[in-house]
């Protein structure tokens, strides 16, 4: 997922949850937007984790450069 995938997903995701707390879609809409949502949530959260795993490499690439 590219970074605008990303931004593209969280706002998709506050719009879903924007809808689900509206309280004025069906069961059946609010269940097809909850697994779009948790799709959406899977996918940033994967980015976020190869973020944070490329951020705690970097100190032990710097020491190894040394």
């Amino acid at each position: 997922m590219k970074r605008s995938d990303y931004e593209k997903s969280m706002e998709r995701l506050e719009e879903i949850v924007t809808l689900l707390e509206s309280g004025n879609i069906s069961l059946d809409q609010a269940m097809k937007l909850f697994d779009e949502g948790t799709k959406l949530t899977a996918g940033c959260y994967d980015v976020l984790k190869k973020a944070e795993q490329k951020i705690t490499r970097l100190p032990e690439l710097e020491t190894e450069e040394e």
